[in-house]
C-alpha cells in the first residue's frame, strides 16, 4: 500500500512544479503588461505648470548702495559787510542754521544762508548765474516756492521767495534782493561757530569766528538704475535720512543722527577709510504692500507698466521691483492667480498706468 502512494505522489510533484511555474510566467507577463498600460503618476513625465498663485507681501525696494561723506573742515566764518553791532544772539559760541539770522548791523538783520555754491555778489530781478540757481535751491529746501521754469535766472517767483524770508527774519523795509552786505554765506545747513565776535556797540569785522568742522552731507555714490529718489531714503549706521534728486542728503537732524553713531566716528577718524566710503541702503520710506508675481507670467512691459493674464482676463499693472523671481507690483484690483507659459494666450495688453 506505502509503495502506491509512493508511485502516485511523483507526476502530482511533477505536475505541482509545472502549474507553479505557469503561474509564475503567467505573472510577470500580466505584471509586464501591466507596467506597461500603467505607469505610476511619481514616473510620469512632469507637466508644465500653467497657473500660478500670487502672493502679497511689504516692500521695501532696497537696494544696497555705496555712501561717501562730505565733511567742512574747520574754516573761518566771513562776511563782506560792516557797520556797527546792534543785537547778537550768542557769545563765544553757538549754531547758526540756514535761512535764521544771529546779529544786526546798524538794526539791520543779517541773514545766514547756506548755498551749494558761495555768494559771491548782490543778486536781484533779472540777473543769471548758478549762485542764482544756488539760492533758489535752499530757498526751496527751506519751503519757499521759487518756480523752476528758468532756475538760473533770477526772475518775479524768486524775489517774492526771499521777501518772504527776509520779513520772517525781521526786515522792516525788504526789496527782495540780496544784498551781501547783509548776508553771511553758510558752508552747511547748520554750523556750530566758536570764537563768535560780534557784540552789540562794536564795529563790526569781516571775522565772525570759526565753524566747527562736520559732516556736511551723505552722498550716494551711484545710484541703481531705474530708482527714483522720490520717496526714498538712504539709511547709514541705522539712521535713515531724505534725499534729494542726485541722491545727496543735507538733512540736518539726519547727519547729526550720523555724526553721533559709533560707525561713523571709527571712519571718520581714518582718512583711508573715509575716502572709501561706508556701506549703506537705498529704501523706500514707507513700505508698500505689493502683490508678488512670478517673473515669467509679467508680459508687455513698457516703463514700469505692464501686463498678466488670470484666466481668460488680461490686467494691467504696475512694476514696483523685483525681489529674487518674482515681479513686486500693484494693480487697481487684486489678482489671486495668473496664467504662466503657453496658458497666456492674450493678443493685446491694455498698458496703463495703476495707481500706488
Amino acid at each position: 500500500m506505502s509503495k502506491g502512494k509512493r508511485r502516485f505522489s511523483a507526476p502530482a510533484a511533477v505536475l505541482a512544479v509545472i502549474l507553479v511555474a505557469a503561474l509564475v510566467v503567467g505573472g510577470c507577463a500580466v505584471g509586464l503588461l501591466l507596467s506597461y498600460r500603467y505607469t505610476p503618476d511619481s514616473l510620469s513625465a512632469a507637466q508644465p505648470d500653467t497657473r500660478a498663485a500670487v502672493g502679497s507681501e511689504q516692500f521695501t525696494d532696497s537696494h544696497p548702495v555705496k555712501v561717501s561723506f562730505d565733511i567742512v573742515p574747520d574754516s573761518p566764518l566771513t562776511w563782506k559787510g560792516s557797520g556797527t553791532v546792534t543785537s547778537s544772539a550768542f557769545k563765544d559760541f553757538g549754531a547758526i542754521d540756514s535761512g535764521s539770522t544771529v546779529f544786526s548791523v546798524d538794526d539791520v538783520p543779517v541773514l545766514a544762508l547756506f548755498s551749494s555754491l558761495p555768494f559771491y555778489r548782490d543778486l536781484r530781478v533779472g540777473d543769471k548765474g548758478n549762485d542764482v540757481a544756488a539760492l533758489r535751491a535752499e530757498l526751496s529746501r527751506l519751503g519757499y516756492a521759487v518756480g523752476s521754469y528758468a532756475p538760473t535766472v533770477f526772475d518775479a517767483s524768486l524775489r517774492a521767495a526771499l521777501l518772504q524770508l527776509q520779513r520772517k527774519i525781521g526786515i522792516a523795509d525788504p526789496q527782495g534782493n540780496l544784498d551781501i552786505r547783509y548776508l553771511v554765506w553758510l558752508p552747511a545747513q547748520q554750523v556750530q561757530v566758536v570764537g563768535w565776535k560780534p557784540s552789540p556797540g562794536v564795529e563790526a569785522s569781516a571775522d565772525l569766528g570759526s565753524v566747527k568742522g562736520a559732516l556736511s552731507a551723505v552722498r550716494i555714490q551711484k545710484m541703481p538704475g531705474g530708482v527714483a529718489s522720490d520717496g526714498h531714503v538712504v539709511q547709514v549706521y541705522g539712521k535713515q535720512g531724505p534725499i534729494d534728486s542726485e541722491g545727496v542728503s543735507r538733512d540736518t537732524a539726519f547727519l547729526a543722527a550720523v555724526a553721533s553713531t559709533p560707525g561713523y566716528a571709527a571712519i571718520s577718524a581714518n582718512k583711508d577709510a573715509l575716502n572709501a566710503g561706508a556701506d549703506a541702503e537705498l529704501l523706500l520710506q514707507k513700505p508698500v504692500q505689493a502683490m508678488k508675481i512670478p517673473v515669467g507670467a509679467v508680459f508687455a512691459l513698457q516703463g514700469n507698466s505692464a501686463c498678466v493674464q488670470s484666466g481668460n482676463e488680461v490686467r494691467s499693472i504696475t512694476v514696483m521691483g523685483s525681489n529674487g523671481g518674482f515681479v513686486m507690483a500693484a494693480s487697481d484690483k487684486p489678482i489671486s492667480s495668473v496664467n504662466l507659459g503657453t496658458a497666456i494666450t492674450a493678443k493685446s495688453c491694455p498698458v496703463r498706468q495703476v495707481k500706488q
